[in-house]
């Protein structure tokens, strides 16, 4: 799925603090279509949020 593709893509120096996927309106993950991905990490002593646009 693409919470786990997403989550073996990392690497070994990130620190995930979150990996969700979402509708693109934040709700449920649709189980088709668009989405959204979401992750809060640790890189070094920077966290970063980000969010992306997928297609399921």
């Amino acid at each position: 799925d693409a919470v786990a593709a997403a989550r073996a893509a990392l690497h070994p120096d990130v620190a995930l603090d979150y990996l969700v996927l979402t509708d693109p309106d934040l709700g449920p993950p649709p189980p088709s279509g668009p989405a959204r991905l979401l992750i809060a990490a640790k890189v070094g002593a920077t966290r970063l949020i980000d969010n992306i646009p997928v297609e399921l």
